[in-house]
């Protein structure tokens, strides 16, 4: 039997998510749409390619509500979008190129870089891989992330924040509770670290 211990995954910590969070530049429509998509990641733990095959009619932003069509495993689920995440998300409704296919589109402007294609086009994972890892860096973050480390913080948080694993299953689309249950070891790690430092009492 293999009793070596899984490696944990990264999360951010709060300060860090929230510096994150605060380097897109929403003077920019890039901007803009880059702070929404970090927004939907950290604070609905959507997977990355998820948010790339969003298309307009799987969110409702009157109602915040968000559909994930045809998720890992095929299963769709639906979700309650955070209202700081819907005002964002409404930001980029209203600059974003009109009739597309795609929620999430190119701009075709210079912070696009190699990875820029006609208006209006799907964006591309390697793009939201890249703008994370290039936000992290301005961000003073020490960690290698990724845009799955925001749906490792997302779910960590979750925890942390009293609520119960079998939600966070299905917000994540699991089809395993064992796969969620990372997220608690995760979560109390924080209170293991805390005790490993606790002065105790002596007589």
């Amino acid at each position: 039997m293999n009793t070596r211990r899984k490696k944990l995954p990264a999360v951010l910590e709060l300060e860090e998510a929230q510096s994150l969070l605060s380097i897109p530049n929403k003077r920019y429509v890039t901007g803009i749409r880059n702070k929404a998509i970090l927004a939907l990641m950290l604070n609905l733990g959507l997977r990355v390619s998820e948010v790339v095959n969003l298309k307009p009619g799987d969110l409702n932003l009157t109602k915040r509500k968000l559909r994930v069509v045809n998720g890992k495993g095929g299963v769709d689920r639906d979700l309650i979008i955070p209202e700081y995440t819907a005002e964002i998300l409404r930001e980029w409704k209203k600059a974003k190129p009109k009739n597309s296919r795609y929620f999430f589109t190119t701009i075709k402007d210079k912070s696009e870089g190699k990875f820029a294609s006609s208006k209006g086009s799907q964006l591309s994972v390697r793009y939201i891989q890249f703008m994370v890892k290039r936000y992290a860096g301005k961000a003073g973050i020490d960690k290698n992330i990724t845009p799955h480390t925001l749906r490792h913080t997302f779910a960590t948080d979750f925890i942390r924040q009293g609520q119960n694993v079998m939600k966070l299953k299905k917000i994540l689309g699991h089809s395993d509770i064992s796969t969620t249950q990372i997220y608690v070891t995760l979560a109390n790690k924080d209170i293991e670290e805390a005790m490993n430092g606790f002065k105790e009492f002596k007589a």
